[in-house]
């Protein structure tokens, strides 16, 4: 069984719309007191499912469309996935926990006459917020193509999005959820989730989703001891919030970290830092495991 860890991630979004808010005209979502952007856990999940999918894993949340091209809801995928499997909907559960990646590590809710419960997985992904004010700017354009054979022009696209944005997302794997729950969890998974997340992060780009993984930090504990924030990076900036372009611009400084860790080494097995090559740190420890992304 899999150690509890927290994780801290930091990943930027360049010239890209990091996640629409659909309910505000598809802004990037964001706290109009503070001028941070946000991104919800889903957009961070739909990476590493879109990443699974792509090596041919089974996941469980994925679009699925019927014979007339139309998307179906959870309780088909859950009738399908009995019948694709040759169960019955009483073995569903089982199923899903043991061979369903995303099912095993982020849970699921199924609600069928002979299938009804709550997966609570247990690695949670909190909401993003970036560290920098940002900037939502709106362009317009004109496609080569229009919307009507008769018209003069190419049909008019907007689209919101923002120059630069730098987020921290929080997450946790808590051991004891996955028992209490008789799910099995490896170490084996967790690394498959950390370089899943990685690659999903970096492969799936578009006009619209252009993010780089920056910095993972992974604090793996001996015991079921955890902080339940993990804030001990500080990011140092070069230039001001709005006037930050690159991560060149930022250093990570480490020190906080390392007085957790001198703190609480009892409870502590060890800190994993996964690494862009152009990130810069300040006060590195040794005692930490440095990867490259």
């Amino acid at each position: 069984m899999a150690k509890t860890r927290e994780f801290i991630l930091f990943s930027d979004a360049s010239m890209s719309n990091p996640n629409g808010d659909m309910i505000n005209d598809n802004r990037p979502r964001q706290d109009e007191r503070t001028g941070l952007l946000e991104m919800s856990d889903v957009r961070i999940k739909r990476y590493i499912r879109d990443e699974w999918i792509n090596r041919g894993e089974k996941v469980f949340v994925q679009p699925v469309k019927n014979e007339k091209g139309e998307f179906v809801d959870c309780k088909i995928v859950a009738k399908k996935v009995a019948k694709e499997e040759g169960i019955n909907e009483d073995g569903l559960e089982k199923k899903l926990k043991d061979e369903y990646k995303d099912v095993k590590l982020f849970g699921a809710v199924i609600t069928l006459p002979k299938a009804n419960f709550h997966i609570t997985g247990p690695l949670q992904i909190m909401w993003s917020r970036s560290i920098n004010k940002a900037d939502v700017k709106f362009a317009q354009g004109t496609s080569v193509f229009t919307s009507d054979g008769g018209a003069r022009q190419g049909t008019i696209w907007s689209k919101y999005f923002t120059p630069y944005a730098l987020f921290k997302t929080y997450m946790i794997y808590n051991d004891m959820t996955a028992k209490i729950q008789d799910i099995n969890v490896s170490e084996e998974d967790i690394e498959d989730f950390i370089n899943t997340m990685i690659i999903g992060i970096k492969t799936y780009k578009s006009t619209s989703k252009n993010q780089m993984p920056r910095l993972l930090v992974e604090v793996i504990y001996k015991d079921n001891c955890i902080d339940g924030e993990l804030d001990y990076v500080t990011v140092k900036k070069t230039v001001s919030d709005l006037e930050l372009r690159k991560i060149e611009e930022v250093k990570f400084d480490l020190n906080p970290l390392k007085e957790y860790f001198h703190n609480k080494k009892d409870s502590i097995d060890k800190i994993n830092i996964y690494a862009h090559s152009k990130v810069s740190f300040i006060n590195k420890l040794e005692e930490f495991n440095y990867f490259s992304i």
